[in-house]
């Protein structure tokens, strides 16, 4: 198994900014990468769920992921998000990114037509035979409606197939049998916020989310004091501190109303703060 235990840190989401016309708008997505690499986050996760990449075409994901790993320029370390239900495409997707200067993949497991878990398994093979670079599987259940098991991954990385994982769960018991499965060395990541400090307790060893997105020196900052300096009463204060903006975030998540949506309120932050993110794409169309 390859050893990734130097992997760790707050790794910050993107959101992709759009023209009035609904448009890439390179100003924005440039401008929001600078912020969060001057917040001092430890690395980027791009054009994941945040990153809206449901709503672009193959052509405009990979247009926003160079302007991205562009304006990056090697100052941090890029997982570029290329998952796609389709592994032709996914592979396509990574090649591309691999070629622009990621340091790694972070990818979805095939979603919405749930396939078979020996398919899901095989989607990941084909990939890591196809690109070089570590793959961070992101497992988001809640979202994809596909979830690989701590021994699905245990199953992959024996193989050398996956190197780390992103958990989107709320339960942190997929944290400790992680890590009790893949060993001390495998990296597992918290991806939900709501989990953040507990995850964070219990050895996760990175952090992928919304706050990272919104508030990414308060992350980091979260991540020092509780995974690195250990200091258990310092980082519940600040997480006390932290957790309005984390319930207002997710207080929709459970409701059939959805609003306000997540992901708006990781946007309107960005606006508020001067960067021209502009409103997601409208999934009723433009008229």
């Amino acid at each position: 198994m390859r050893d990734m235990s130097g992997l760790s840190g707050v790794y910050a989401p993107t959101v992709t900014a759009f023209n009035a016309d609904e448009s890439l708008n390179e100003k924005g997505i440039r401008g929001f990468v600078r912020f969060l690499m001057n917040s001092g986050v430890h690395g980027l996760a791009p054009m994941g769920s945040a990153g809206e990449f449901i709503a672009l075409t193959q052509k405009e994901r990979m247009q926003a992921m160079e302007w991205i790993l562009d304006e990056v320029n090697g100052k941090v370390p890029v997982y570029a998000g290329t998952g796609h239900y389709s592994t032709r495409a996914t592979i396509e997707l990574s090649k591309h990114a691999a070629q622009h200067g990621a340091t790694g993949l972070l990818i979805m497991p095939p979603y919405l037509l749930r396939p078979p878990k020996r398919a899901v398994l095989d989607h990941f093979r084909k990939i890591r035979e196809a690109v070089p670079l570590p793959i961070m599987v992101y497992n988001v259940p809640i979202l994809s409606g596909v979830e690989l098991t701590p021994q699905d991954i245990k199953t992959l990385a024996d193989e050398d197939v996956l190197h780390s994982v992103k958990w989107s769960h709320v339960e942190v018991s997929r944290i400790h049998d992680t890590k009790f499965l893949c060993g001390p060395k495998f990296p597992v990541f918290v991806g939900i916020d709501l989990m953040a400090f507990e995850a964070l307790s219990v050895g996760a060893c990175g952090y992928i989310g919304g706050l990272p997105m919104m508030v990414p020196a308060l992350a980091c900052r979260l991540f020092e004091t509780l995974y690195v300096r250990r200091d258990v009463e310092a980082a519940r204060a600040l997480w006390y501190r932290l957790l309005p903006l984390v319930r207002f975030e997710y207080r929709a998540l459970f409701t059939d109303a959805g609003e306000p949506h997540w992901l708006a309120v990781c946007r309107e932050v960005a606006a508020l703060r001067g960067i021209p993110v502009g409103p997601p794409r409208r999934s009723c169309g433009k008229n």
